[in-house]
């Protein structure tokens, strides 16, 4: 059994717009992701389960370059750093702050507490048009196996990063496969394909911890960059 939240039309009150939701038990075997998370220990950097990222010759080059830089604190080849860009995938997951899980029958949408960002998951089986460029976040399909949340996302571009140091190409292939532990820990379970950087799939674990629902206030990462200040956390 689980609970699906409902969502009725917003009534008006002195001014003020509320929507009423209700909880309806159904049976299902779909987990219910709903609510608001947030990482369970802090971190910039994305390790692999069973050892270190298995670069191509040429990835490690330009990992190697990004290390050199980030060391001396010279960010020119992380956008997110210099330009507040939207990170891609997984690294938009990595965030400190929080974020809420939406969960619908058709789309299933994170939003982010980190300058506001969201990505939603189709649920359906809708065709798409393949995108004539890719953009940062990918383009990402899920479905249900058994209490197992599965998207798969493509169609990226080649001028984000993984974490804070490691680069990948746009034929990328992510797949996060989303569970929950016991009612307060989402696992996600990472699968990175990219056998332009690397020369095998490599998976890693992030977990989540549950937090009180509650608004999120305004964040502009740019008002961070303007001040002097990284808009993430270098480590």
């Amino acid at each position: 059994m689980k609970l699906l939240r409902t969502f009725f039309a917003p009534l008006v009150c002195m001014g003020v717009s509320v929507l009423f939701s209700a909880w309806t038990q159904v049976a299902s075997a779909e987990a219910n992701l709903d609510g608001t998370w947030k990482i369970e220990q802090q971190r910039a950097i994305l390790n692999p389960i069973d050892g270190a990222v298995p670069f191509t010759p040429e990835a490690r080059k330009r990992y190697e370059a990004n290390k050199r830089a980030h060391a001396k604190k010279q960010y020119d080849y992380d956008s997110v750093q210099t330009l507040c860009s939207t990170p891609g995938l997984p690294r938009l997951m990595l965030t400190p702050d929080r974020f809420h899980i939406w969960q619908r029958p058709d789309l299933i949408t994170f939003q982010f507490e980190w300058n506001r960002l969201f990505y939603q998951v189709d649920m359906t089986d809708r065709q798409r048009e393949p995108l004539l460029v890719g953009v940062n976040i990918g383009v990402s399909k899920g479905q249900w196996q058994g209490d197992t949340l599965v998207v798969k996302t493509d169609n990226f571009t080649d001028q984000t990063l993984i974490d804070s140091l490691v680069p990948h190409s746009d034929d990328m292939k992510l797949t996060q496969r989303f569970r929950l532990l016991n009612p307060d820990t989402l696992e996600d379970r990472i699968t990175i394909e990219d056998p332009q950087t690397f020369t095998r799939p490599w998976e890693a674990i992030v977990r989540y911890l549950r937090q009180p629902d509650a608004p999120f206030p305004e964040d502009i990462c740019i008002d961070r960059r303007n001040a002097g200040k990284l808009p993430l956390p270098p480590k």
